[in-house]
């Protein structure tokens, strides 16, 4: 069913006429047979509510699979560790971000606002929990929304490596690995670029991927990309040198993303087990993010050119 609805999908050639329509509505129209509805005359607001709509059909409908669900978990546990970052940081400033809570995690975000604001966790994940519960402590006594997200975005990397795990499935673990890596090289290129030292670094790194972080570390000082010199990462390794001087960092982040979705989509000749159903909500979340970047890009006059340097590109 999922192969199927791959034909579906929008292509290059789809994205490239949408990034040449002359306006925002002809753009939009591309979109009906894909699936899409008629977003023209909609203004960004209305646009995000149709493809929250479309992600919330489709986590509704895998959820019925019984063997899907651990799979489908994959992509909702960003959207709770999303959540947790506005709970923590918004409760730190004292104002009110329940407007930026996504509908799209394991957790309702009612059932996760009561939790937080009672401390009561018990009914949470354990990850969350503690998520929540260290971020907080951190928040508190540094002030540093910075430290604070770091500490969450262990927790989240530490959950998601384990659900990949129970799932025995080497594809997946490989593909959870990976982006850990991608993380990690990001880290490593804005610790350079903002003059931070390896102790930050320490600090700041993901435990879990190919790359261990005490590797990475021993090599900041002298080669901060050596570890990183993977095929995997061979890209996004040149341009982080790039980057980590005077280079372009928008293409380094762009290309650390495509090293992933390369990996992760790459899987044409695989017909059955988990590894369609995987690459299929990987293809979607990353149609989802094309089309809300070309349509908001179009609506607030961004050149077609600019726009087309930060899509992110997988095989469909």
């Amino acid at each position: 069913m999922l192969r199927a609805r791959e034909t579906e999908m929008i292509r290059d050639d789809k994205i490239n006429r949408m990034l040449d329509a002359s306006g925002f509505d002809d753009a939009a129209k591309l979109l009906l047979d894909c699936g899409y509805p008629d977003m023209s005359g909609m203004n960004m607001d209305q646009i995000e509510s149709v493809l929250q709509k479309r992600r919330a059909d489709l986590f509704h409908e895998i959820s019925n699979f019984e063997y899907a669900l651990a799979l489908l978990d994959l992509f909702r546990i960003k959207y709770d560790y999303h959540n947790v970052k506005v709970l923590v940081k918004s409760s730190g400033a004292n104002v009110d971000a329940s407007y930026l809570l996504s509908a799209s995690g394991r957790i309702g975000t009612k059932e996760l606002i009561d939790a937080f604001t009672t401390g009561q966790y018990a009914d949470l994940p354990a990850f969350v929990a503690s998520a929540i519960i260290s971020a907080s402590g951190i928040l508190s006594r540094t002030g540093n929304p910075q430290l604070a997200d770091i500490d969450i975005d262990k927790a989240y990397f530490g959950e998601l490596l384990s659900m990949a795990e129970d799932l025995k499935d080497a594809f997946i673990t490989g593909y959870v690995k990976l982006l850990i890596d991608s993380a990690n090289v990001r880290t490593v290129v804005r610790a350079v670029r903002t003059g931070r030292d390896k102790d930050f670094l320490k600090t700041a790194l993901m435990h879990g991927g190919n790359i261990e972080p005490e590797q990475i570390a021993s090599s900041y000082e002298e080669d901060a990309m050596a570890p990183f010199s993977t095929d995997a990462l061979e890209n996004a390794t040149r341009l982080g040198v790039e980057a980590m001087g005077s280079g372009a960092q928008t293409r380094f982040e762009l290309a650390c993303d495509n090293a992933v979705l390369s990996y992760a989509t790459d899987t044409a000749f695989i017909s059955f087990g988990s590894t369609p159903v995987f690459s299929y909500l990987i293809k979607f979340e990353w149609e989802i993010t094309v089309v809300r970047m070309i349509l908001t890009g179009k609506l607030t006059g961004i050149l077609p050119d600019v726009i087309r340097e930060r899509l992110r590109y997988c095989h469909v």
